[in-house]
């Protein structure tokens, strides 16, 4: 790895915030225009709001290496449920950019899952 150059965890926890700041966008652009099919339906309601969550839990998630086993395993645990049910809202929304972001936000998942753990004291 490249001095200076982004580690794994930054890696991960940047494709999932990127992923859910862009689903938040779309989501947003789906509910209010009204050639998408979805336009001010509840379910594109509730699409944003679990991209906005998700884009806490990627914040949450950056710098949550000095926090103990517990909380980072609770966090991750939310984070995976939130990607997969944003997955299937964007699937039943006919939504296949949403999906596809949530794809990217579950490969920044693994990769911050499959990172190195600091050892907790």
């Amino acid at each position: 790895m490249l001095p200076g150059g982004p580690k794994p965890a930054d890696f991960g926890s940047t494709l999932i915030s990127s992923g859910a700041f862009i689903g938040a966008a779309v989501s947003l652009a789906n509910y209010l225009s009204p050639d998408s099919g979805i336009a001010g339906t509840p379910g594109a309601i509730l699409v944003i709001a679990s991209t906005i969550i998700l884009l806490g839990f990627a914040l949450v998630m950056r710098g949550y290496a000095q926090h103990g086993r517990a909380f980072r395993t609770l966090v991750a645990t939310f984070a995976f449920l939130n990607i997969v049910g944003t997955a299937l809202a964007g699937y039943l929304l006919d939504s296949e950019t949403l999906v596809a972001l949530m794809m990217v936000c579950l490969v920044g998942w693994l990769a911050l899952i499959f990172r190195p753990q600091p050892r907790s004291a």
